[in-house]
């Protein structure tokens, strides 16, 4: 995406978070805008907004959960990148049994990153 259709793509996802915070938490919602950032796929002109919105929605949850730490159970290593963090998501999740996309987004994003790293007791 060139940086003069960037601009209005990045305006309007910024018109779009009052939307994007009305809408479900369901883990099935925001699973597109995870992939989609654990592949590092580049959004065309024909790309919606919505799905920079979810993007953005899905590497933010699990950069906030990334640096909860200790004290909630979670050590991720040094170094890891968002990327990495995120694919670590997507593959826990799509790994998981159909019926669990209804639920809440945040809560098994921070499953799956526990699965992973948890800390060593």
């Amino acid at each position: 995406m060139r940086l003069s259709s960037l601009i209005p793509a990045t305006f309007v996802a910024v018109l779009n978070c009052g939307a994007a915070v009305a809408q479900p938490v369901s883990t099935d919602y925001w699973m597109p805008g995870c992939r989609h950032a654990a592949a590092l796929v580049h959004f065309s002109n024909d790309g919606e907004p919505s799905d920079l919105v979810k993007l953005g929605f899905c590497v933010g949850i699990i950069n906030g959960i990334s640096y909860t730490g200790v004290p909630s159970g979670l050590c991720v290593p040094v170094g890891v990148t968002a990327q990495q963090a995120v694919g670590v998501v997507v593959q826990y999740i799509d790994g998981q049994a159909i019926t669990r996309t209804n639920e809440d987004f945040r809560l098994l994003a921070f499953e799956a990153l526990h699965a992973v790293w948890p800390c060593k007791k």
